[in-house]
């Protein structure tokens, strides 16, 4: 597809003499707590349901080079399903069944210009995509993209959006930092910021999850993640050394049973390869 064309060749043309490639080790949720002054948020959430701050990130175990195109980045986000399933807020428990996406009335699906968040500090709250950053600086390009799929969407229809439908990617011609991993201090890993999603009304005591099992990711298999918060699938796409992308799938499920998380492995089921999207 276009996508594909544009970027194998450029994979290509950036081989020589490149880096070895980190690992990637995965996605992680992660919340920030405490971090909203009271004024901003009374004014994203009057009626007092609670707001909760989960950022989604690509991990990997080691940093980007920001001198070569051929390191560890991430190429897109997507989804693997034709049409193309929605991954979000799973509304399956009754604890948050009215739950929603906080979307800023001065925000749009990426990342909030800098210069506007002392203008207007909901802004910085507000439910959008990215790569690596979670402002962008005056003249920056962040060479993100949106397949025509994309958008954030509602899912069981109560007029609110609760989902999203994937498909963003990253231009990696002319090379960009935006993509690469970076070390967190917090964490000990190495990361690329990839969203961040403001619920207001989903129950404080909701568990983000984890993965279901360890060991290395392998392209073409489908990853569970167990999380009261998310159900539905995401596909991340990486770079290889000498060019070339893999694609790892992951599917947010209800958390099973602790009895029952032994024998999960034995679910791994082969996904079918997709190309990026166009």
């Amino acid at each position: 597809m276009l996508i594909m064309r544009r970027i194998i060749p450029a994979l290509a043309a950036c081989a020589l003499s490149a880096p070895a490639l980190a690992v990637f080790t995965g996605i992680d949720l992660r919340e920030d707590k405490g971090q909203i002054p009271p004024v901003e948020l009374a004014q994203i959430d009057p009626l007092g349901l609670g707001v909760r701050v989960i950022n989604l990130y690509a991990t990997f175990d080691g940093p980007g080079d920001p001198d070569s195109m051929t390191n560890n980045r991430v190429i897109s986000v997507a989804n693997t399903d034709s049409p193309p399933r929605s991954w979000g807020i799973n509304k399956t428990s009754a604890r948050h069944g009215e739950a929603y996406f906080y979307q800023d009335s001065f925000g749009t699906d990426r990342a909030p210009a800098a210069a506007l968040v002392p203008l207007f500090p909901t802004v910085a709250w507000d439910t959008f995509v990215g790569f690596s950053d979670k402002t962008l600086s005056a003249g920056k390009d962040d060479l993100m993209f949106v397949d025509p799929d994309f958008g954030f969407v509602d899912r069981d229809g109560d007029g609110l959006e609760d989902a999203i439908v994937p498909g963003w990617y990253h231009l990696i011609t002319p090379p960009s930092p935006r993509a690469e991993a970076v070390f967190n201090p917090e964490t000990g890993t190495y990361d690329v910021f990839l969203a961040q999603l403001t619920i207001i009304g989903l129950d404080g005591g909701a568990d983000l999850g984890q993965p279901l099992f360890g060991g290395p990711l392998l392209e073409g298999r489908t990853y569970h993640w167990a999380s009261e918060v998310l159900s539905g699938p995401l596909t991340v796409f990486t770079q290889l050394p000498g060019g070339g992308v893999r694609a790892f799938y992951f599917e947010f499920a209800v958390p099973a049973p602790a009895t029952s998380l032994t024998i999960l492995p034995l679910f791994l089921t082969l996904s079918r390869r997709k190309r990026i999207p166009s």
